[in-house]
């Protein structure tokens, strides 16, 4: 092992990026959100590459399995934005045990910030994005706000 002096390889657990690096902030919203969210949320947020389930991938995945949405977006590093609260945590919980890593989940709920109002998501989402952008979201799991 004589060649491999300070190389780690069983570190598993994420890591912040350097305070200097940022990191191209990568999301998918899911059906629960009105398209118009994108085009608000990028207006905003000019840097973050940001789609919607019914055109990314040529909307190949608009009614995947869970479990096969959340794969594709960690091949890509891109964040699920989701309010489903009901299938996506179960999912989280089983990956976890398995230790298999994701991408990062934020979830919304319809009582913080409802995904009918495309301004309140952008908003919401742009102040995660800031944070996002000195972070490895690597199994990271946030909440959406209603921003001020």
């Amino acid at each position: 092992m004589a060649g491999n002096a300070g190389i780690s390889l069983a570190s598993w657990a994420p890591v912040s990026a350097s305070k200097t690096e940022k990191q191209q902030v990568k999301l998918l919203l899911d059906c629960h959100i009105k398209k118009a969210s994108v085009q608000a949320l990028q207006r905003l947020c000019p840097d973050a590459d940001v789609v919607h389930v019914a055109d990314w991938r040529g909307g190949a995945l608009r009614s995947a399995e869970d479990a096969e949405i959340l794969q594709a977006c960690f091949e890509e590093n891109r964040v699920l934005v989701t309010y489903d609260q009901r299938t996506i945590p179960v999912l989280l919980r089983r990956w976890a045990a398995e230790e298999r890593p994701h991408a990062g989940v934020i979830f919304g709920d319809e009582n913080s910030v409802p995904p009918s109002e495309p301004g309140a998501v952008a908003i919401a989402l742009s102040h995660l994005v800031t944070e996002m952008t000195r972070l490895d979201m690597t199994n990271f799991v946030r909440y959406l706000r209603r921003g001020k």
